[in-house]
């Protein structure tokens, strides 16, 4: 496995892609589903009053 230097990465973040063709997963029953069960999770966590 090559070894990639610290350094190498620092210079180059890299470039970004974007691609207009990607279809959305807004109306994905997964994604929904998933984003339905955290809601219900994070309504049932109560925070102490400093972290509000």
């Amino acid at each position: 496995m090559p070894a990639v230097k610290n350094a190498d990465r620092e210079k180059s973040p890299g470039k970004v892609i974007v691609d207009n063709t990607i279809k959305s997963h807004a109306n994905d029953p997964f994604v929904v589903k998933k984003v339905e069960d955290a809601k219900e999770a994070l309504s049932k966590i109560k925070l102490p009053d400093y972290l509000k």
